[in-house]
This record gives C-alpha cells, sequence and structure tokens, in this order.
C-alpha cells in the first residue's frame, strides 16, 4: 500500500476490545484453552446467525459459514474462527499461515465516518458484514501489509457495550 507523504489527520480507536484468531477447528481449541489454560467458559456460535445476516468480501456479496467460540478475559475478548464454506478473508489467512492472530478490533460509535476518513489515507475494507449482536455492523480493514496485523472496527448500536448476544 501506497500512503501519501502527508495523511490526513487519521481516527482515533480508544477502546480495544477483541482479539481474533483463525483455526482450523473450532471445537478442539477451545478444548485445548479450557483444559490447557482454564479458560471459558465459551459461547458458540455458527455465522449466519440469522436470514438478514450479510457478509460482503472485498466489495461483493458472499456465501459463507464460520464456526465461532468467544471468551472474556478480562476487558478483552478472544474470538476463536473457523471457516467452513465460502470465499472469505478468513479461509485465505487460514491457507496461508495455517491459523493464527488474525486481527484486533476496536469498537466506533459510527462507523461510516470513521471508514470514510479511513479511506482518504487508502485504507479500504477487505470484509464487512453484520454482527452476531443484533444492530452490530463490523469492517475488517485490509492493513495487513500496512501493519503487519488486520484492524477490524464494530460498530455498536446506542449505549451497549457490545457484549451481550441478545
Amino acid at each position: 500500500m501506497n500512503l501519501p507523504a502527508s495523511l490526513p489527520g487519521g481516527v482515533q480507536l480508544k477502546r480495544l476490545v477483541q482479539i481474533g484468531i483463525v483455526v482450523p477447528n473450532r471445537d478442539r481449541t477451545t478444548q485445548l484453552l479450557t483444559s490447557l489454560f482454564g479458560m471459558g467458559p465459551f459461547r458458540f456460535v455458527e455465522w449466519p446467525d440469522r436470514a438478514e445476516s450479510q457478509y460482503y468480501y472485498r466489495g461483493e456479496p458472499e456465501q459463507i459459514r464460520v464456526k465461532q467460540a468467544f471468551v472474556q478475559l478480562g476487558d478483552v475478548e478472544v474470538e476463536l474462527i473457523e471457516p467452513v464454506e465460502g470465499n472469505s478473508g478468513y479461509q485465505d489467512f487460514l491457507d496461508k499461515t495455517g491459523g493464527g492472530i488474525h486481527h484486533v478490533l476496536f469498537e466506533v460509535s459510527d462507523i461510516d465516518p470513521v471508514l470514510e476518513e479511513l479511506g482518504k489515507s487508502g485504507v479500504t475494507v477487505l470484509q464487512s458484514g453484520t454482527g452476531i449482536r443484533p444492530g452490530t455492523r463490523w469492517a475488517l480493514l485490509d492493513t495487513q501489509e500496512l501493519l503487519g496485523f488486520l484492524v477490524e472496527l464494530r460498530h455498536r448500536p446506542g449505549e451497549s457495550d457490545g457484549t451481550s448476544l441478545s
């Protein structure tokens, strides 16, 4: 990614809420994390979880299926992601690396102006969609080359802390 010599003001991301890890087998990974490190309890989800769920890969609508597990560790949630089917950045990452830390997620109160501002710096969206938490939307930024890792943004509605699945 070629960035301009002078960058716009950027955005301020202050609330890290999640570390996303792509794994080849969600169930095996959660069993090992529980038995070796006492992590849990995990919440298990298969996405899409409802008919209105939406997913876009490089701006194009795609049909995917992933198995996820979530565990809260202090102030940070760990998300495990097992790609099951479809064309996704998760599967690309698994194919390329065998799995590992995929992204860090920050919550923002209004995602659209943040994406617009970052776009001025050449930061594009790799994949995006609706979240498992009702009313949430997310966008995974294509920052691997720029930062060495991916940044995800999640829009949360109202005063939600973004951790409730209801």
